[in-house]
């Protein structure tokens, strides 16, 4: 459990983090490429999850990440999906919120973190849950990464109880314990839901703010 929250914690504050940073960046900021790069992130969302495995675990090898929990949380914060839902929301706000501020003379940091990110709670706690729901149900890759009992999380746990059948402990009325098991994977994402509610729900209803 102790090893999940960690995870979710971490996927989640540092994929609202990208996602809502590189969609403002997107939004409201012209540069060259601008329109290819947008294509090559989007891009992203024709190629399967799964297909990335053996090359994520091969440059994870090299940079002697794998094994760790810092390997599971930097490959789960991209989801270009993610991206584009933060990218049209920031479109939404009135772009003369951005000119007002610069006039009154706010750097372009103090423009994201004072005036933007605010405005964007509702995105934030979608995008937050969202990540947290598809990195909770990851089992093959976490399987294949975490390969000590210490460091495993919970659906690898679960798994565990349900694919074996026989020998010792786990023989001991599997059905419910596997029940009990699918309680405790319920647990954060209930906590998480429960804790960004309004924001979620908010960000799938609204569009942004008007003029």
């Amino acid at each position: 459990m102790l090893t999940t929250v960690i995870v979710e914690a971490g996927t989640s504050a540092l994929g609202v983090l990208k996602s809502t940073t590189t969609g403002h960046a997107f939004a409201f900021y012209r540069w060259r490429l601008r329109n290819l790069m947008w294509a090559c992130a989007l891009a992203g969302m024709m190629v399967p999850r799964i297909s990335l495995i053996i090359p994520w675990y091969v440059i994870l090898r090299h940079l002697r990440l794998s094994g760790t929990l810092t390997a599971i949380i930097l490959t789960s914060i991209y989801h270009p999906v993610h991206l584009y839902l933060a990218r049209n929301y920031f479109q939404t706000i009135p772009r003369g919120i951005l000119e007002a501020a610069r006039i009154d003379g706010a750097s372009e940091w103090q423009i994201i973190w004072h005036i933007m990110l605010p405005l964007a709670a509702p995105i934030m706690a979608l995008v937050g849950v969202f990540t947290a729901i598809i990195t909770l149900g990851d089992y093959v890759w976490q399987s294949l990464v975490l390969q000590f009992d210490d460091k495993k999380t919970i659906i690898v746990g679960i798994m565990r109880l349900v694919l074996t059948r026989g020998g010792g402990e786990l023989n001991v009325n599997p059905l419910g314990r596997q029940m009990a098991a699918s309680v405790l994977l319920m647990l954060p994402m209930f906590a998480i839901f429960i804790a960004a509610k309004d924001f979620f729900i908010k960000g799938i209803t609204d569009g942004g703010i008007k003029e």
